[in-house]
Formats: C-alpha cells, sequence, structure tokens
C-alpha cells in the first residue's frame, strides 16, 4: 500500500492532487488543518493506494477485421467508454462532495453545506461558504469580488450592458432608468441592436414612456453625436444586440462602438436560468469585449440560484446588478454579500418547504 500526504491552501485542492496522483480508487486516511510560517491556512490530506494485487491482464489476441466490420462495431464499444467515462466523472464528484463535508466537523456546517449544494453551488464552494452560512454571516464576501453601487449624482456613468440573446437586458435597462429618473438623474437611453429586425423598439418604447432620449448607434461616426448630445446627462445606459459563444459576430461588430462610447463600466448579463456549462462558455468570451462587472436576471426562474456563485468565481468579475421579474422599476437591486445571503437563504426554505 502505497501513503502519501497531499498538502494545498484549500480542501478541494488537496484532494485534486489526491485524485491526479492516485486516480480514483485512493482511500482518504486524515484530513489535517494548519497555518503557515506567514498565518495562511493550509490543508494536509493523508491518503493511500492498494497497489499490491495488480491486475493481470491477459494478451489480446491478433484478429484481422474487414474496414466494414470495424465501423460497425466502433460506435457501440465508443458508447460504452463514453458511459464509463460519464460514470467515472460523477463518482469523482461525488467522492470530493462527500470528502469535503466529512471535514466540517459541526453538524450545522454540514447542514449548510448540504442547502447551499442542493442550490447548484460547487463542492468547494459550499464547503468555503458553509461557516459563515450557518452563522448567518454575509456569505461569499471572501470568495466573490464586490464592487461599490454606481453614483451617477457624483459624476456621469455611461453603462454598457452585453449578453446574450433574451436575457433580460434591455428590462434591465428600463428598470435603471425608471429607477435613477425618480431620483432626479438625467438619463440617455442609447442601443447597439440597430442590425436586427424590432431590436430598437423596445428600449425606445420604454425612453418614449419615461420621457428620456433615446439614440441608435449603428456606426463609429454616430457615437461621437451622441456624446455631444448627452453631455448634461449624468447616466448613459447602452442597450446591445444578444450574441452567443458559437455565433458572436454580432460581438465583434459592436465592440469598436461601445469602445468609442467611453464607457465607464460593461456589465455581462447572464439569466439565472441558463445552463450553468452554456453560461461559462459566455465567459470564456467577456475578455475579448472587456466585460468589467457581472450581471444576473430571471433569478425568479430557476430552482438553482447557486449557480450565480460558480459563475462569479469562475469569472473573477466584480458583481453589480441583478433582476427577477418583469415589473418596472421594482425587483432590482445591486447584488452585496447580506442580499446573496438573503436570497440563498430564501431559495434554500423554498427548497426544503
Amino acid at each position: 500500500m502505497r501513503i502519501k500526504v497531499f498538502t494545498a491552501p484549500h480542501l478541494h485542492e488537496a484532494l485534486a492532487k489526491v485524485r491526479k496522483d492516485m486516480g480514483p480508487e485512493a482511500l482518504i486516511l486524515d484530513r489535517q488543518q494548519s497555518k503557515d510560517a506567514s498565518g495562511s491556512s493550509l490543508w494536509h490530506v493523508h491518503a493511500a493506494l492498494d497497489n499490491s494485487n495488480p491486475v493481470e491482464t491477459a494478451k489480446p489476441t491478433v484478429k484481422e477485421v474487414k474496414p466494414a466490420d470495424t465501423r460497425t462495431q466502433a460506435s457501440p464499444h465508443v458508447d460504452a467508454t463514453i458511459r464509463r467515462l460519464e460514470r467515472l466523472v460523477e463518482g469523482l464528484g461525488n467522492r470530493e462532495s462527500d470528502s469535503l463535508r466529512q471535514a466540517l466537523t459541526d453538524n450545522a456546517e454540514q447542514l449548510a453545506f448540504d442547502h447551499l449544494s442542493k442550490l447548484g453551488i460547487a463542492a468547494s464552494h459550499a464547503f468555503d461558504m458553509a461557516g459563515d452560512f450557518a452563522q448567518r454571516k454575509p456569505t461569499g464576501s471572501k470568495t466573490i469580488r464586490w464592487s461599490r453601487r454606481i453614483n451617477p449624482g457624483q459624476q456621469q456613468h455611461t453603462v454598457l450592458f452585453s449578453g446574450p440573446a433574451g436575457c433580460g437586458k434591455s428590462t434591465l435597462i428600463a428598470k435603471l432608468a425608471a429607477h435613477y429618473s425618480m431620483k432626479g438623474i438625467r438619463i440617455a437611453l442609447i442601443s447597439t441592436d440597430t442590425e436586427r429586425m424590432g431590436g430598437l423598439d423596445s428600449l425606445k418604447a420604454y425612453a418614449s414612456t419615461l420621457g428620456v432620449p433615446f439614440f441608435p448607434l449603428n456606426k463609429l461616426s454616430d457615437a461621437a453625436n451622441i456624446l455631444r448630445q448627452t453631455q448634461s446627462a449624468q447616466l448613459l445606459l447602452i442597450d446591445s444586440e444578444g450574441w452567443s459563444p458559437r455565433r458572436d459576430i454580432g460581438l465583434r461588430r459592436q465592440t469598436g462602438l461601445w469602445d468609442a462610447m467611453q464607457c465607464t463600466e460593461r456589465f455581462l448579463v447572464l439569466p439565472a436560468n441558463m445552463d450553468e456549462e452554456d453560461g461559462m462558455q459566455l465567459l470564456a468570451h467577456h475578455t475579448a469585449s472587456a466585460m468589467t462587472h457581472l450581471a444576473f436576471s430571471k433569478l425568479d426562474e430557476t430552482q438553482k440560484p447557486g449557480k450565480i456563485v460558480n459563475w462569479s468565481i469562475a469569472a473573477g468579475m466584480p458583481l453589480g446588478y441583478c433582476s427577477f421579474g418583469p415589473e418596472v422599476p421594482e425587483q432590482m437591486g445591486w447584488l452585496t454579500d447580506q442580499a446573496l445571503t438573503a436570497m440563498l437563504s430564501k431559495a434554500s426554505r423554498d427548497v426544503t418547504a
């Protein structure tokens, strides 16, 4: 039996080292947490692998196979291999989750870990957040980047909202425009969604209802003219054409227009009802468009709101606005660690009710 100690700053990182070195059959003997010379946390995982009885494999018999037979037999063999890999990956995920849960010695923290996991938060993040969540402290204050709420009353802000089609960008902009208009802030609405039939209609209608100026931005020469006409505006809100990783021609076309508008903040809007993996693919494109913040919409349309935690940590971008529901200007706010904790607590109660 081979026994080895794996050390890392976080428990899930040490467990990942175990899997990489010893594979899925490794047995976790012990976990210990300590401090290094600078006072930072370290995890030591003692793992063992029984390799005393290697399995003997018979030498394969070489048999000539016709090309036609190979094509006929390949598909079932590939399908079986894929199924085995899927079961292996699922087993590794369950094993990591169990190991992280067992490392939490407090029953309340284990229960918090279970609640966070049910909401869709990855096991490694649920482990880091369980302590605060169990004590009803602000959750994610150390693992998620937070940003300061914009204040157009002090300085002009030009805020862009980008994201997939149908993600709720226009609705969120309308909520913000109504919210700040009622506070006496001078607003201007702009849209680069000029290539799609009807792309301007929704935001133009909101602008008419609110009584604020609206400008379509179709080409670079329009930007200078819009900037001149909106010099007195305190808040410029820019809508955009939706895009996807597989069809990002709209993203590439609009990037130059956004640069010309000298945006102070660029929000990537992710709808909470989106599949988590699809959201991760969108995040992989955010560097190309220089997005600076994350915003989440449709938080009332998902049973797994914890995915926004996974997206936030994966992107490493600070959080900003969130919205839930179609009402304008209600059901919108700025995400903070307190707001996230309240949202996760309510979702957890709804799941267990």
